[in-house]
Parts: structure tokens; sequence; C-alpha cells
């Protein structure tokens, strides 16, 4: 027995997250694909200059992608967070360390200053370092070699702790500044423009929030503010 059914529109519209959870999802498999046939076209190319060149190029593209659909999915999925004592020392850096990986050359340098002493917070621990890794990887960005950013961590009298992300760089134009925790914008040298959004996203789970202060030509200053008395963790 055929049955029919007819379209509706409710005018509401789609929930972004969702959406941008189930493109990523959707895109996942050709990228795998198309990357292991890139390995098997490098490692067929042997010898023959040019071949090797374009599916290293191929093989890095894909590898970018790849890193964005890992934001998309971040962005879209629930942030689940278990609230514990966290190290915000060794937190920032291994942040610091995956900054320069990241980077990939010798001319980045991440400086963690004013943690002489460890510094502890009831915080969630990868919540703190998702949102860490992008302060640093969005400062790193947006200064010229050699890039020199700062790292500072420190707690108020309130008990607040502070994660303070600092750069010399490029800084913000007034114009965009008020639009930067929005996904896919602004884009950056071809990249999709989700790390801020991710990084506030993560830092409001956590009960925290960001602050961001810029002057074109000056630089950026970037912090990560925790409460005193995080969110209850979920059970």
């Amino acid at each position: 027995m055929a049955t029919t059914v007819r379209s509706s529109h409710s005018g509401a519209p789609i929930d972004a997250e969702w959406l941008v959870n189930q493109i990523a999802h959707a895109l996942r498999n050709p990228i795998f694909a198309a990357t292991v046939q890139a390995e098997a076209l490098a490692l067929k190319a042997a010898g023959q200059e040019q071949l090797v060149k374009s599916a290293t190029m191929i093989q890095s593209q894909l590898g970018r992608l790849e890193a964005d659909l890992e934001e998309m999915l971040l962005l879209g999925r629930p942030a689940k967070i278990t609230i514990q004592p966290v190290d915000l020392s060794g937190v920032a850096r291994a942040a610091i360390e995956t900054g320069r990986a990241t980077a990939g050359n010798g001319t980045t340098d991440i400086r963690l200053v004013g943690a002489d002493a460890p510094i502890t917070c009831l915080s969630d621990r990868s919540a703190v370092r998702i949102v860490l890794e992008r302060l640093i990887t969005n400062a790193v960005q947006h200064t010229q070699p050699p890039h020199v950013v700062e790292v500072e961590l420190s707690i108020g009298p309130d008990g607040a702790a502070t994660l303070t992300v600092r750069d010399a760089g490029d800084g913000i134009s007034p114009e965009l500044i008020d639009k930067i925790f929005l996904p896919f914008f602004p884009q950056h040298r071809g990249r999709p423009g989700l790390g801020l959004a991710v990084a506030a996203k993560f830092a409001h789970a956590a009960g925290g929030h960001i602050e961001i202060t810029s002057e074109p030509g000056h630089g950026t200053t970037a912090r990560l503010v925790l409460p005193a008395e995080p969110p209850a963790a979920e059970s």
C-alpha cells in the first residue's frame, strides 16, 4: 500500500550546532577516502618530483580540512563537563607544546610567565585545554614571525582564575571585534574561523568566559576567566 507525505516548513531556523554536526559527519568519510588515495599516490609517484609535490599538497590540504571538521564536531557536540581540581600550570604547558608543534617552525616563541608556583582551580581540564590551545593558535596565526606569545596565569582576590594569552600582532579592527566569537567569521587565510567559537563554547560550559582586548597595530590580549565556584559536575 503506497504512502504519501507532504512537505511542511514551520519557518523556524535550523539549529546551527545540529547542522554543523551533521555536515561534519557527512564529510568525514569522503575526506578519509581521499586521504588514503593521496597517500597511495605519493607512494606510487616516488621518484617523480612533480607528482610527489602534487600528492603532498593534496595531503596537506586534506589534513587542514580534517582539522577543520574536528573543530566543527567540537562546535556541534554538547560540551560534557566534569568538575575536578585542575593544575592550570600543567594544562598551560601542555597547550604551549601543542601550539609549538602546530606552528611547525623554529620562529615561534610561546612563553609561560607568572607560574613559579602551581596554580590549581576547580574546573574541567579538557575544557580549559581546548580553550587555551585555541587562544594560543589564534595568537600565533595573527602575528608575524618571529611569533612571540605570552601565557600568564593568575588568581584574583575573589578566587577566580585567569589564563591570559598576549601577543604583539596586528590586532583586531574595532568593526570586527564584536563578531569574533561568531562561527565562520572572521575567516583567516582560508580557514573557516571556528577557533574562537569553539573556545567560547567550552569556556561557558565550564562556567567561565573569554575577554578579548585588542588595538590595531599593538596586538591582542585574550583572557579565559574561570569562576571560583564552577558549575556542578555532571552525574
